[in-house]
């Protein structure tokens, strides 16, 4: 790979180097990403795809009209190093290539930067300026080497893919961009027409028509990374352009579609994470993810499953408990079945919702009226009570 990327202006990548070319003669090419005058030495850290490398300027090895060169380098300028590689006398543990630098015998300043608007280099506890303006100089922003992990990261998933699904059999296919407007969850963008007047185009939400007609026209398995566009609000995981795997199969039924999908996670997951997932994976039903977990795409890694303690309460003096499990003593706002009675028609709230907000409903009137009164004059309870309290307060 580092031979691929040798071209007439550099012999590799910098951040590539390490202890085994120590003694090489290089040139190297790349962006001023840190530039330290100490006096009689400057040091500047060369940036580019790869990673960071430390250059050392220092009179021992470097002329005079390079030295002057090296004081007068602005931040983000695209320079062109030449010199051999050397280890360094501090190595810098917190780096790939840590332990070499180049010792530059010639400087040439390929692009010379304006002041910045935004830095690039920060320090550790330095925080990110504003997300306007990182957006509105996005080209100093991608520079960050956070941002260019991602980048890699994606390609390397996209890669994983495309190199697992076609061991399965699938064929990669594109479909076009400019279609006609398909019943879906959202609405389309629109393309007018030039050719013809008054009439549009709709960008794909998915490609919906195109998965079918490739199916039935006998494709047998075949998938596609598509880019999909719906004019929807914001979501958390969701925005109005976005790409999906759209994979489709023949003459399979639900195990077989596991299989394929898990394996293809699993391979995606160790080349683009470097981790390991074992198949098949755990499996919950629709019930029991939402008889343990109240949703039905709970996070597993916070073991904090629901657990149903009506029974354990049925048998205690505590009255809030016993309006809700059925006593024969109902708080104000419950029926003698342990359940809230139903809004009138139109009246706009949910069940306990608006009122109990305001202070009011079961809870609140209890509490004012002095329905727990017995509670309080019980040390047992003191706690319980704070509670109630603190509850009754925070819905006012």
């Amino acid at each position: 790979m580092t031979d691929k990327l040798a071209t007439s202006l550099r012999s590799m990548p910098a951040g590539v180097l390490r202890t085994e070319h120590i003694g090489r003669r290089l040139q190297l090419a790349g962006w001023v990403h840190r530039h330290r005058d100490l006096g009689g030495v400057v040091f500047m850290d060369l940036r580019d795809r790869a990673g960071l490398l430390q250059v050392s300027f220092d009179p021992a090895w470097t002329p005079p009209a390079v030295m002057e060169a090296a004081r007068a380098l602005a931040a983000e300028s695209v320079v062109q190093v030449e010199g051999m590689l050397e280890r360094r006398y501090s190595p810098n543990a917190t780096l790939p290539s840590g332990d070499v630098e180049l010792r530059a015998e010639s400087l040439r300043v390929l692009s010379v930067a304006e002041p910045l608007p935004i830095p690039v280099y920060r320090t550790p506890n330095e925080e990110l300026p504003s997300e306007e303006l990182r957006l509105r100089h996005r080209y100093l922003d991608l520079r960050r080497p956070e941002l260019q992990h991602n980048f890699m990261t994606r390609h390397a998933v996209a890669q994983a893919v495309r190199g697992y699904l076609a061991t399965e059999g699938f064929l990669e296919v594109e479909t076009p961009m400019l279609t006609k407007p398909t019943p879906e969850g959202a609405r389309d963008y629109l393309v007018p027409s030039r050719v013809h007047p008054g009439e549009f185009y709709a960008l794909p939400q998915s490609p919906q028509l195109y998965k079918q007609l490739l199916m039935v026209s006998g494709f047998d398995r075949y998938y596609q990374i598509a880019r999909c566009l719906r004019d929807e609000d914001l979501r958390a995981d969701r925005q109005p352009e976005f790409t999906q795997i759209d994979v489709e199969m023949s003459f399979v039924d639900e195990e077989d579609v596991f299989r394929v999908a898990e394996g293809m996670i699993a391979n995606l997951w160790q080349r683009g994470a470097g981790g390991r997932l074992d198949t098949p994976f755990p499996r919950l039903t629709y019930a029991d993810a939402m008889r343990r977990y109240g949703t039905d795409k709970p996070d597993l890694r916070f073991d904090l499953p629901i657990v149903d303690v009506t029974e354990v309460l049925q048998g205690t003096e505590f009255r809030l408990f016993q309006a809700t499990t059925g006593d024969n003593q109902p708080h104000s706002g419950y029926s003698r079945s342990g359940s809230r009675p139903p809004f009138p028609q139109g009246d706009g709230r949910a069940a306990g919702g608006g009122e109990a907000r305001r202070g009011g409903g079961a809870l609140g009137k209890a509490g004012r009226r002095g329905t727990f009164r017995s509670v309080r004059q019980s040390p047992r309870r003191a706690g319980a009570v704070r509670l109630l309290r603190d509850h009754r307060d925070r819905s006012r």
